[in-house]
């Protein structure tokens, strides 16, 4: 019995150092540890109207140690932010049951030579969520909740994008 336990114990430390193994070595990185910086030093964050997505972007930004300044070299434009609310399911009595948020919005980078690093490009999240109408308070608190979890992705999404572009020093 004890041998047994004894060989579970092996066998669950070996197993947990293998995940790490391969955990790091196939490209996983905690939130904010971009290689981005090495790149990238330095952009502005443009947008035609304000949106929550944009602060998480710049915290994203400032977290891959990239400095915000209207003097960098490179710009991202954010543009056509829109959020929407669509029912997609309804209930026995004809009352919506499942909503779906939409939040989709379009990037560009360009540089101050006038060069075009990425065409205009529209990225987009969704996210179903039921609803009830006698827990309203519950459901707004979920749905802001949501939305911030959209945001998050959006801003997560965006990162990706200039990751993949060649920047010019």
């Amino acid at each position: 019995m004890a041998r047994a336990l004894h060989t579970r114990n092996i066998i669950s430390i070996l197993s947990v150092t293998i995940f790490l193994l391969v955990s790091s070595g196939c490209g996983f990185h905690l939130r904010g540890s971009s290689e981005l910086s090495n790149q990238l030093p330095e952009l502005f964050v443009q947008s035609d109207s304000p949106n929550a997505v944009v602060p998480e972007l710049n915290r994203w930004l400032r977290n891959a140690n990239i400095s915000l300044s209207e003097s960098a070299q490179t710009t991202l434009s954010i543009s056509d932010i829109k959020r929407e609310k669509r029912s997609i399911a309804y209930d026995s009595r004809g009352k919506t049951a499942l909503y779906e948020l939409t939040l989709s919005l379009n990037i560009s980078v360009t540089q101050k030579s006038g060069k075009t690093l990425l065409e205009p490009t529209t990225i987009q999240a969704r996210q179903p969520y039921s609803y009830n109408e006698t827990d309203t308070s519950a459901k707004d608190e979920e749905q802001a909740l949501l939305e911030r979890e959209m945001n998050a992705a959006m801003a997560n999404r965006i990162i990706r994008h200039l990751e993949k572009l060649s920047f010019k020093r």
